[in-house]
């Protein structure tokens, strides 16, 4: 990916978690005045949809970016008070500990379809009987990573589903996904703060 593709993923990321709206492509160019010219943005748009990267409505507006989305996607975020969606559970942990913010996560157990509520960010020391399974991933971003990365009520769970992905990632407590995905959306979360919270 290049310049342009990380600077349009994380605006358009910073500005869903800022505003909690759909992001125009206008909104998103004047997001970084002279860096995001419309021909170049809207070429970097439909890359990034083609790769799975981004959701976009039928107007074109941004709903999607960085696993947070405003469309349908299978794990519930509350964060700011708003209603979204993420595209993994790993996003719905990760993106809250990379803010510093509290949330809740609704969503289910990937073996038995039991509901999973949790309280976000994971609090140092908390041990929790939930596991997330971190997919290994592959080239297609929703299918071979977002999709197997769940939530599972146990340690149990947790291990038919890792033996259902044939070993392809690995189980992981909470609190290691909190800290591992503070790390991996630290650039979004220094985005969110340049841009200035709502």
């Amino acid at each position: 990916m290049d310049l342009i593709d990380d600077q349009v993923r994380h605006t358009a990321f910073a500005l869903l978690v800022r505003d909690g709206r759909p992001v125009s492509v206008e909104r998103l160019s004047a997001a970084r005045p002279g860096e995001l010219p419309l021909p170049a943005l809207n070429e970097a748009l439909d890359r990034l949809v083609a790769d799975g990267h981004l959701d976009r409505d039928p107007s074109g507006a941004v709903v999607g970016a960085g696993g947070l989305t405003l469309g349908d996607a299978p794990h519930r975020l509350l964060l700011r008070g708003r209603d979204y969606r993420t595209w993994c559970a790993y996003d719905a942990i990760g993106i809250p500990a990379a803010l510093g913010e509290e949330g809740a996560i609704s969503t289910r157990c990937g073996v038995c379809g039991r509901a999973i509520a949790i309280r976000v960010p994971i609090e140092p020391g908390v041990e929790r009987p939930e596991r997330l399974w971190l997919a290994a991933g592959g080239t297609d971003l929703r299918a071979e990573f977002c999709a197997p990365t769940v939530l599972l009520c146990s340690p149990d769970h947790a291990e038919v589903w890792a033996t259902r992905q044939d070993g392809r990632g690995r189980i992981i407590d909470l609190g290691l996904a909190s800290r591992l995905g503070a790390g991996a959306w630290a650039s979004y979360a220094q985005e969110v703060g340049r841009l200035g919270v709502a």
